[in-house]
């Protein structure tokens, strides 16, 4: 049963924000903007500062991609591939599980093949205590070795590298092409995501970044899932920036210092000061500190989706509300957290829970954009029209440069 909206729901609803001036004068970008890369390849940018990239290899063979994007950008994913060729997507590489990477499997690959690492279908299929939402969309084709495809006139090379960002990873390499896709690996002008709760490591991820370092040509172009292309040499200041993060906390650890010396550590505000976001810099430092300390907590999702198993989501919003009152320490709130159970249950249909878990979300990190633009896709996607807009216009407030507001926006209210 899904309870009445809150208090708080009913304040989204009635919450007036004003759309930056700025905002309001641009031009909405295309939801999904194509680029040609080189031969048979072309980009696809979602938009959005969190946007995905994906590729899609489009010739004679047919049409490959290189993940599927959002549940919610689906569609004009799908136009975007109408426009470049009329053949089917007969192939789609996964190159991990995350939402925004495989949300549209199901609506992209109804006559394709999926290929992904064994982790990645894991990672789909279960999450915690949430049943597997189904078969559709879900790899059909696993490897956990090096594997070659020939499509469209190049050989691709599949490069399983679990562990960097989630124990699903998958580099995509076109070597005729001279492109790889890195999924999340790299983050172009960006801080790492060795995702603990999905089997990411940060010493791992050096590891993965070499292993690339040594595989790849001097000539080959790197795509990043999120930021823009770059180079061989990107990807070694790259790795210089990961280790040497990764060297000053474990320097810190052994000194016996606590994370708020840690990162005063000068080798640390070094790479910390480079960075668009220093928030997230410092997350990232936490989330190393606590694998080499073992002080990584479970995720709050655990509990929540056992009691929404049990009884429903009512019961799994108390979970979180008694345990956070009652041992904030025990359990990861991190704001990633209930992002995750939120498209989780999206992509089970379960679209109500969804938006109750949004709601949540944005009330503990109500100054998070991101936040906000998660809960207006799913109250858009709950048909609450009116509650999406306004979410969408917070969203929009605390980040003037989400262009994915403004283009949701526009096309809800007609400007």
């Amino acid at each position: 049963m899904i309870p009445k909206p809150s208090p708080f729901s009913a304040l989204l609803a009635s919450a007036l924000f004003v759309i930056p001036a700025a905002a309001q004068d641009a031009e909405p970008p295309p939801p999904v903007v194509v680029s040609p890369l080189v031969g048979p390849l072309h980009r696809l940018q979602c938009s959005g500062p969190l946007g995905v990239a994906m590729v899609a290899s489009v010739g004679e063979d047919g049409v490959l991609l290189v993940d599927t994007g959002y549940t919610g950008t689906a569609d004009a994913v799908r136009e975007a591939v109408d426009e470049l060729s009329d053949t089917p997507v007969r192939l789609i590489v996964n190159t991990h599980g995350d939402g925004d990477h495989v949300g549209a499997n199901d609506t992209l690959g109804v006559a394709a093949v999926i290929v992904a690492h064994p982790g990645t279908r894991r990672q789909m299929s279960t999450f915690f205590a949430l049943p597997t939402p189904g078969r559709e969309g879900l790899p059909s084709l696993t490897l956990e070795s090096e594997a070659t495809i020939h499509f469209n006139g190049d050989i691709i090379r599949l490069l399983p590298v679990p562990g960097g960002h989630t124990a699903g990873d998958l580099v995509v390499h076109f070597t005729r092409s001279g492109v790889a896709c890195l999924g999340d690996i790299m983050f172009t002008g960006g801080v790492p995501n060795a995702d603990p709760a999905r089997g990411g490591d940060a010493r791992r991820l050096t590891e993965v970044l070499r292993l690339l370092e040594r595989t790849l040509p001097e000539d080959t172009t790197l795509l990043p899932a999120h930021g823009g292309p770059t180079t061989m040499s990107g990807l070694r200041d790259y790795i210089e920036m990961v280790e040497g993060t990764v060297a000053g906390v474990e320097e810190g650890v052994a000194a016996n210092e606590s994370l708020e010396q840690i990162l005063q550590r000068p080798s640390l505000i070094r790479w910390a000061d480079g960075q668009p976001d220093r928030d997230s810099f410092d997350r990232w430092v936490g989330e190393i500190h606590a694998a080499l300390t073992g002080e990584l907590r479970p995720s709050i999702c655990a509990p929540m989706t056992e009691a929404l198993v049990k009884e429903d989501i009512a019961a799994a919003v108390s979970t979180y509300r008694r345990l956070k009152a009652a041992e904030p320490d025990r359990w990861g709130f991190a704001e990633n957290e209930l992002n995750n159970l939120g498209y989780q249950l999206l992509a089970r249909g379960r679209t109500d829970a969804a938006v109750v878990v949004f709601e949540l979300n944005a009330e503990a990190y109500p100054e998070a954009f991101n936040t906000w633009d998660s809960l207006g896709e799913a109250q858009l996607a709950a048909g609450q029209r009116e509650k999406a807009i306004a979410s969408y216009r917070r969203s929009l407030e605390l980040n003037p440069d989400n262009t994915n507001a403004v283009a949701v926006l526009a096309d809800l209210e007609g400007h």
